[in-house]
């Protein structure tokens, strides 16, 4: 056994301040590691190693996506049109009548309804109404038969 230098192969060179800044500008545009690595040309565990020195290395620490809201405003500018799909009930369960499926009186192929919901965007005014399909020509006549506040003249 011989003795061998305690000292490193490599003494690691601090990354330039130019590169860190670019690192942290394309974290805060939410980029990747992988993509600032290939962005920049340094690698993977460099970057890895700077974002971690920031305390960016989580998408979690950036501050969130500003939300893009969108309002209209005037009424009648954007409605939303919303279509529910409900299953009919056409009696009481075995709970309380105390029969069972396939005994008596049993439904098959009660159907649906459908709820429509209006709401439109700048007045915030809702309008609901329930009809046996989800047709065009349904939808048509909620648009139609919707209150005036709406704005939908049409």
């Amino acid at each position: 056994m011989q003795d061998r230098s305690s000292r490193p192969h490599r003494l690691r060179r601090p990354t330039p301040e130019t590169v860190v800044a670019e690192i942290e500008r394309l974290r805060r545009q939410r980029w990747t590691g992988k993509q600032i690595a290939a962005e920049t040309g340094v690698s993977p565990a460099t970057v890895s190693r700077v974002l971690h020195r920031l305390g960016l290395n989580k998408l979690s620490a950036l501050e969130p996506e500003p939300v893009r809201r969108y309002e209209r405003e005037h009424p009648g500018e954007l409605i939303h049109l919303d279509i529910k799909k409900r299953g009919r009930i056409g009696s009481v369960g075995h709970r309380i009548t105390g029969r069972y499926p396939g005994v008596v009186n049993r439904h098959l192929g009660i159907g649906w309804e459908f709820v429509h919901v209006c709401i439109d965007d700048a007045s915030r005014v809702a309008f609901v109404q329930v009809m046996p399909d989800q047709r065009k020509e349904s939808a048509i006549a909620i648009l139609s038969s919707a209150p005036g506040e709406t704005g939908s003249t049409r």
